[in-house]
């Protein structure tokens, strides 16, 4: 604690020298007395460092890996880059971190965060990084007589003016990745990067994992031959509404592979002998095509880094079952545009197997490790007359009016489909709510008790992981208000109804009740999976 105070004096003191000695500062800029300041911290604190100085941009280096020598240097073209950051004030406290070990040190973890690295676009103008990170992954970096390009493996810590860092807004982090600590305005930041990969295309990139998730999950559906005798007793007709109005019957192949839910539109398939007696291989995705460990097996957080993604699926699919039984053979049952409403429990996943939303009682359980038996399980609503006046992606439209009541499907689709190259930002939000007694006496609050205790005495929890609310995946969640690119064009998609023990035998007047929401993050170019049971909705 004396060491943490004593560098905190020493930036204060050199700071204040710099503005009140023999330099003039009425001549000279905010940004360079800062810089002067922070040279005479790395004089004192990390005096090996000065010859890493960076003139482009005014800031110092630390190389702790340099990475896989022979590959590919992230300045040589545009790409799209997966890397890891933390970011610190001077003092050493975490102000964000994508670390879900180092999260659960800072008291900051939480299970509806998705820790893996950020996936943003590094290319020849900067669209969508904090300045000072941009620079050091874009620039030949002076390391003492040496010149340094980062590439795939890099470890690097940056030593950060405001000017390319938080700014005057200052920075906390959001969404789950947040620290202890907030980091006020025109200070000085750390920030400690590793660089995992990068890719050039990541249409074809994300194509090619769905593919490979097709293929390790029953296969994808050849294109249909009209002399298939084998495969013709096993059609069965749907019915489409073409362009002019007019119903027609087309074929569709009740196997287990993945099927086109529309001819005209890439990379959406639909499962429709999918059923949770079915385990999923999420680990599809070849040894030369991994670009982070655990990419298609999440591993990180308190759950998933205690149990295999293997048991966690096997407990899901378990609760699954037993919630809605193994489900109709879809010749057997009606198609959803047979009824106005339909209602559909859902499970929705990235393609690392992580659950970022389900509106399932039993799977929350599990995923979250909370109680939640008493929690009122809220389907979400479809209007199959019309599919695309429900607010919804472009995958649900295009899939549910295929499927059929009292079974189960599951979607499998790119981006496109999804939330494209935007993604979702993550962020994190609270709420307060007052509630009023008027029951004083004993005998109203026991009428009371006896009239609602274990009945409706819930609150809407509103973690809102499918809601584009945050609508902008370009960005640090909140480092330095950089994730701001993209004004929020649509709000709660996905609602999912966490309900709280409302009812907590405290009768107190003016009681206030505090609610914490967190969104999670979809990272932009995001392959997505959604494991479906569909039931007419009650008339």
């Amino acid at each position: 604690m004396k060491l943490l105070y004593s560098t905190i004096c020493v930036l204060g003191f050199t700071l204040a020298f710099a503005l009140s000695s023999c330099v003039k500062t009425d001549d000279m800029t905010f940004e360079e007395v800062e810089n002067i300041a922070l040279k005479s911290w790395i004089e004192i604190n990390r005096p090996d460092l000065l010859d890493n100085y960076q003139p482009i941009g005014g800031y110092y280096v630390e190389l702790l890996d340099e990475g896989v020598a022979d590959s590919m240097p992230v300045r040589h073209d545009n790409a799209w880059l997966w890397f890891d950051v933390t970011c610190r004030d001077l003092a050493g406290n975490v102000i964000m971190t994508r670390d879900s070990d180092l999260a659960r040190m800072q008291d900051s973890y939480t299970e509806h965060t998705h820790y893996v690295p950020y996936f943003l676009f590094c290319g020849n103008d900067n669209t969508s990084m904090p300045e000072g990170t941009y620079l050091a992954l874009r620039n030949k970096l002076k390391i003492g007589n040496d010149e340094y390009t980062v590439r795939y493996g890099t470890k690097m810590r940056l030593y950060l003016p405001s000017s390319i860092a938080a700014g005057e807004d200052g920075m906390q982090g959001d969404g789950g990745y947040q620290g202890q600590y907030t980091l006020d305005s025109n200070r000085p930041m750390i920030v400690e990067i590793d660089v995992w990969g990068h890719v050039n295309n990541p249409v074809a990139y994300e194509d090619q994992w769905i593919k490979a998730f097709a293929e390790a999950n029953g296969g994808l559906a050849p294109e249909k031959e009209d002399d298939d005798e084998a495969a013709a007793k096993r059609r069965s007709y749907m019915r489409t509404r073409g362009e002019d109005g007019e119903e027609t019957e087309e074929e569709v192949v009740y196997d287990n592979m993945w099927h086109p839910a529309v001819d005209s539109i890439a990379a959406l398939y639909i499962n429709y002998l999918y059923t949770p007696k079915q385990a999923l291989e999420f680990n599809c995705l070849g040894a030369d095509t991994l670009i982070y460990h655990g990419q298609t097996e999440y591993k990180r957080g308190k759950i998933y880094g205690t149990k295999t993604l293997a048991q966690i699926n096997r407990e899901v699919d378990s609760v699954l079952l037993e919630r809605f039984g193994e489900g109709l053979h879809p010749a057997d049952a009606e198609s959803v545009d047979s009824v106005t409403n339909a209602k559909i429990w859902y499970v929705t996943r990235l393609m690392d197997g992580f659950i970022i939303d389900t509106n399932i009682p039993e799977v929350k359980e599990i995923i979250y490790d909370d109680d939640l038996s008493n929690e009122v399980a809220t389907p979400l609503d479809f209007v199959t007359s019309t599919p695309e006046s429900n607010s919804l992606v472009d995958a649900w439209v295009y899939s549910i009016p295929q499927m059929k009541l009292g079974a189960w499907n599951a979607i499998l689709t790119g981006s496109s489909n999804a939330y494209g190259a935007t993604g979702v930002a993550g962020s994190t939000s609270t709420s307060s709510s007052s509630s009023y007694n008027n029951y004083y006496d004993y005998y109203n609050y026991y009428n009371y008790y006896n009239s609602y205790y274990g009945n409706s005495y819930y609150n809407n929890y509103y973690n809102n992981y499918y809601g584009y609310g945050g609508y902008g995946g370009y960005g640090y969640g909140g480092y330095g208000g950089y994730g701001g690119y993209y004004d929020n064009y649509y709000n709660n998609y996905y609602d999912s109804y966490y309900y709280n023990n409302y009812y907590n035998n405290s009768y107190n007047y003016g009681e206030t009740e505090t609610t914490t929401t967190i969104t999670t993050e979809v990272q932009p170019y995001s392959p997505m999976l959604w494991q479906l049971y569909i039931e007419a909705a009650d008339e």
